[in-house]
């Protein structure tokens, strides 16, 4: 049986690897999407993705591939691929270059802290960008933490949890008292208003906010506002069908009380593990049974199917 019976790899910007993890002329080999990937940093600081293995003997050119300039040599005879394009661009050994000789090249969006590729099931090229988040970038905000979890699980399923209002008062402890859901094509945005026991993240009022914005299928940020203003930036890149990989960045305002920010933070990453054992064993229902106050999952749903290429069905 197929626990979760959607299209695995959605249309959209995905995070391949952390910009951090990439200096000039690293060489990395990363597996996404189904896929394997070379990923490396020329010299003139620029993040490259191209497909891994050589076309020549099949090398895999992130296992001892070595960056020239701004292109990667193969590790196994020297061809050298250019970033942009993966053409070949030289054999040593030989005075001319077989027309052929080329690796898939993926166009780069490197900001947010992430090095991202754009993925189509047909191959089309991107028609929109997630906008650049500000407090990555600036010298007012540092980054606390990071964390990462491999999951069983299919991106859809995440977001949807944002819109299953019955189930934060079920496992969060979580009283929802508003919610605000607006969608701008590729983009979404829900405000969550709670009530909740948790000094670590509640105001001395008990109260909390959740500000969610979800940029397409693989990329979204999380402000959350209480004991402290902290900020989730997340990447869920799918794997394989029904594997993937969930990361945050936990950003905090500099001069933010120490002891507050670590307990904010790690309330928060708890507070998602909660939900990691549901999504790693639940089904997807395509029709489910929904009741009153379960959330506005039919919609979400209609948003979502935008970044499938083959028909969804949408049925309640």
């Amino acid at each position: 049986m197929q626990r979760i019976p959607l299209p695995p790899y959605p249309n959209g910007w995905f995070n391949v690897i952390f910009s951090h993890e990439l200096e000039v002329g690293d060489v990395k080999p990363v597996h996404a999407l189904g896929k394997d990937f070379v990923a490396f940093r020329g010299e003139d600081g620029r993040a490259h993705i191209l497909d891994a293995y050589c076309p020549h003997l099949g090398a895999h050119l992130g296992v001892g591939g070595c960056v020239v300039e701004n292109t990667i040599r193969c590790p196994f005879h020297a061809w050298r691929y250019d970033g942009d394009s993966g053409k070949c661009v030289e054999i040593p050994y030989a005075k001319r270059i077989p027309a052929k000789a080329e690796v898939g090249a993926y166009e780069v969006l490197e900001q947010n802290g992430f090095v991202c590729i754009y993925n189509h099931a047909e191959g089309a090229a991107p028609d929109w960008k997630p906008p650049v988040i500000p407090e990555v970038g600036s010298d007012d905000y540092f980054v606390h933490s990071r964390k990462q979890w491999e999951l069983s699980a299919h991106p859809q399923e995440l977001y949807e949890n944002g819109f299953d209002v019955a189930h934060f008062g079920t496992l969060h402890g979580m009283e929802v008292q508003g919610v605000v859901y607006e969608t701008d094509g590729p983009v979404c945005r829900l405000h969550l208003e709670f009530e909740r026991d948790a000094a670590e993240q509640s105001s001395a009022e008990g109260m909390a906010t959740i500000r969610s914005f979800m940029f397409g299928p693989g990329l979204s940020l999380t402000r959350v506002t209480g004991a402290i203003d902290g900020m989730s930036v997340q990447s869920l890149t799918p794997l394989d069908p029904e594997k993937m990989i969930l990361t945050h960045n936990y950003y905090v305002r500099e001069g933010s009380n120490t002891e507050a920010v670590d307990g904010f933070f790690d309330y928060y990453a708890k507070d998602w593990e909660l939900d990691m054992p549901l999504w790693n064993t639940k089904i997807f229902r395509d029709k489910p049974i929904l009741a009153e106050g379960d959330g506005d999952i039919s919609r979400f749903r209609r948003w979502y199917k935008q970044f499938y290429s083959e028909e969804v069905e949408i049925t309640f």
